[in-house]
């Protein structure tokens, strides 16, 4: 044998020695660190097991896999919030908002996970300071952005995240006057806060509805008249098919006294509601549209009430017979669509 391949395979068997004595070495003078690992790898094994069952919808053992999870692994900040996304679902808000709080305290640049923690505290269990506190967390936050040209891009998520806590802020600000009661100096300044997040909340998300509802119904509790008239009539164009906006706007027409319009869009509120709604808001609906019409029975207006056709305002040109049931003809849907997004009066919020 020659002296090379005696020294390869001596040098072989020198440098497993080395690894292994220094590997026991390291063990005796780091056993904490070592222990650490091997938790890890099981916290992460459970928190596997969790996420798998949470995509399955196996809610109860997937909070048992992440549980399990975190005791070996406690710093698992996506697990926590898992964990805490479960407790929403079997509605125990408390033990969500703990799993949201601990969460956050491993990782507190976790931008997701305060957002739904500020919601469960606002909706839910009525913190609403607390909940503000983690909206503008969010908002203050500055997270990496980068825009690589059809690779990656998170400068729209970021801009997304940051409307969404302006407008959960308004929210927040809203009940919390609501909660103080009407008509109270406290209320009304939480009201215009809540007017304010709402306005941040459009320039950073000028097609969502849901702000432009809300921020419209704020200004009217406000009395702020012609932002709520052009508000409801943005919400009205972006979603023409959900009843709230047509309902409210119409609420504020009737106490414009602009009868014959107010009439309009309760008329088309409940021809939507009753797809949506419950029992109780189309009762309401048409409780209001009965006094609408009263009071243009009042006004001297029974010509213009008998020409209404239907609740739809649409007239009988546009309608057919079928089934026992009065329906838009198979052409008409367009129509319909535009005439939803039709909004009456508009003309007079902006010229206020």
């Amino acid at each position: 044998m020659s002296a090379f391949n005696i020294f390869k395979k001596t040098a072989t068997k020198i440098v497993l020695l080395v690894i292994i004595v220094i590997t026991a070495v390291s063990i005796f003078l780091f056993p904490n660190w070592y222990e650490k690992q091997y938790k890890k790898i099981w916290g992460y094994y459970y928190v596997y097991k969790g996420d798998k069952a949470y995509r399955a919808a196996k809610y109860q053992k997937a909070v048992d896999y992440y549980i399990k999870g975190l005791k070996y692994y406690p710093e698992h900040s996506k697990a926590r919030c898992n964990l805490g996304h479960l407790y929403v679902v079997f509605e125990n808000y408390y033990a969500a908002a703990d799993a949201y709080d601990e969460a956050l305290q491993y990782d507190p640049n976790y931008m997701s996970c305060r957002m739904d923690y500020g919601i469960i505290l606002s909706e839910q269990l009525a913190d609403y300071d607390k909940a503000v506190q983690q909206y503008n967390q969010v908002v203050d936050s500055k997270p990496f952005m980068l825009y690589i040209p059809f690779i990656y891009n998170n400068l729209k998520s970021v801009k997304v995240n940051r409307g969404l806590a302006y407008y959960n802020m308004g929210v927040a600000y809203r009940s919390k006057s609501i909660f103080l009661g009407e008509h109270t100096l406290a209320s009304h300044q939480y009201l215009k806060k809540a007017k304010e997040s709402y306005k941040d909340a459009k320039k950073l998300l000028p097609k969502d509805y849901d702000t432009h509802y809300n921020s419209a119904l704020t200004n009217q509790l406000l009395g702020n008249v012609k932002e709520a008239g052009l508000e409801y009539c943005k919400a009205i164009q972006l979603k023409p098919y959900n009843f709230e906006a047509h309902y409210n706007y119409a609420l504020l027409l009737r106490s414009l006294k602009f009868y014959k319009e107010s009439m309009s869009e309760l008329e088309k509120a409940g021809m939507l509601a009753d797809n949506e709604a419950d029992a109780a808001q189309l009762k309401y609906i048409y409780e209001v549209l009965g006094d609408v019409r009263q009071r243009l029975v009042n006004a001297g207006e029974v010509e213009f009430l008998n020409t209404r056709v239907d609740e739809s305002g649409m007239d009988s040109s546009e309608l057919a017979y079928r089934d026992g049931k009065v329906i838009l003809k198979e052409d008409s849907d367009k129509l319909l669509t535009k005439r939803l997004k039709q909004c009456p009066k508009k003309e007079y919020f902006e010229g206020i």
